[in-house]
């Protein structure tokens, strides 16, 4: 496999010097499965003997190799090589690469540094266990309760028992000073579901979430936010879909505004989830539900074009895989939410809202246009709650002009 990436052949004889010898092939292969091209492959591979030839130098055996001396060998390599961005993921995915070959030892889970670290892993495991948080809301929730301590707790030794409510209200005050009402909302949130998850495993006396103060925001005070029809289909019209990232992007919007999936739902769709004899798609959405959505026609074509024409071969059961090496899934929700941010640049279509979401109101507001109920919308974007869709009334015009009142003084 390592003639894939074109080598000298005097270069090939100093690949199997030293402890990582017999491993180069494979970690050939692997690179040649995540889409590696020849340069950038050929640049991993040389650093891998590099390293090799130095354990050999140190008399350090592969058991040995860890990130500790990998670290010690950069120190040493970068005094005669220039650095190169990627060295890093390079020997991360090496690493990687001969502990599933079990070349090397899995190191024990890395140890909390501090109280912080113990209670946010704690706390983190909480929501995705016994909350059925997705890992995504996790990580929107434990970086705020870190915020939270650590303004306690500033020395990182957490007195649990010395939490007062006057502690909760200065933390809300000094955080509002830097966020928009949107993040305030959330910090609040969060705040109440920590100090629940502290009172319920016994860690303060006194269940606290009562002393977090509610932020100003009242439910329905605004307009959803949506795209016309019309602006709708210019974006999908402006996906260049004879190159193959334009055919990914063009399967991604399609299941945001025929479909309504959150960013989330679509980055970690996998290819188990489509059942194509069926014509359905099984959604994972927020708090472990799971659904079966039709498999509209022109959605299962693109995808089909996708599949077929334009997905990199890699070993990745998800649906989308990232344009660049390594051909693995979409990093997050975030990608799906970039995706939408460039098709509305390249279909020079205004929003102040940039988001996934756009597509996913958007549809529902179409929806409504057309006569469907907000019972009807609710089954469609997966609603837990019937209030959860009532802010879509807002823009039911022709419902809404039946409820003004004459104007004081107008024309009769």
């Amino acid at each position: 496999m390592i003639v894939r990436f074109d080598p000298k052949l005097e270069e090939l004889r100093h690949l199997h010097v030293g402890p990582l010898g017999p491993h180069v092939e494979s970690f050939a292969a692997l690179l040649s499965r995540q889409g590696y091209c020849r340069d950038n492959g050929w640049q991993k591979i040389r650093l891998a003997a590099d390293l090799s030839r130095w354990l050999q130098q140190k008399g350090i055996g592969l058991r040995q190799l860890d990130e500790q001396r990998v670290s010690i060998f950069f120190q040493a390599h970068y005094k005669r090589v220039s650095r190169h961005s990627g060295d890093q993921a390079t020997m991360t995915l090496l690493l990687l690469h001969l502990r599933q070959s079990h070349a090397i030892p899995v190191p024990p889970p890395a140890a909390a540094r501090n109280d912080i670290e113990v209670i946010e892993r704690d706390y983190g495991n909480f929501l995705l266990q016994e909350r059925s948080f997705m890992p995504a809301s996790v990580g929107q929730y434990v970086p705020a309760a870190r915020r939270f301590l650590f303004h306690r707790f500033p020395s990182g030794r957490v007195r649990l028992k010395k939490l007062r409510a006057k502690d909760i209200t200065d933390f809300v005050l000094h955080d509002s000073a830097n966020r928009g009402r949107r993040s305030l909302q959330l910090t609040a949130a969060v705040l109440r579901s920590f100090l629940n998850f502290l009172f319920q495993h016994g860690r303060i006396a006194s269940n606290l979430a009562a002393a977090v103060p509610a932020v100003a925001g009242w439910r329905l005070s605004e307009l959803p936010r949506y795209l016309e029809a019309a602006q709708v289909e210019k974006i999908l019209r402006c996906c260049d879909r004879r190159r193959k990232i334009g055919k990914r992007d063009y399967a991604i919007l399609l299941l945001l505004a025929r479909l309504g999936l959150r960013a989330g739902e679509v980055a970690y769709l996998t290819l188990d989830d489509i059942n194509w004899q069926a014509g359905e798609l099984l959604i994972r959405g927020k708090g472990a539900r799971v659904d079966r959505l039709p498999l509209l026609e022109d959605v299962g074509q693109a995808l089909v074009d996708y599949l077929q024409k334009a997905r990199p071969v890699c070993s990745s059961r998800r649906v989308f895989i990232q344009k660049h090496a390594p051909h693995e899934g979409l990093a997050g929700p975030s990608t799906v939410d970039n995706v939408v941010r460039v098709g509305l640049a390249r279909a020079q279509v205004f929003s102040r809202h940039q988001g996934a979401h756009v597509l996913r109101h958007s549809l529902a507001t179409r929806m409504l246009g057309n006569g469907a109920s907000l019972g009807q919308i609710g089954q469609v974007l997966r609603h837990k709650l019937p209030q959860t869709t009532e802010i879509y009334a807002k823009v039911d015009l022709n419902a809404l002009r039946g409820l003004v009142l004459p104007w004081p003084g107008g024309v009769q």
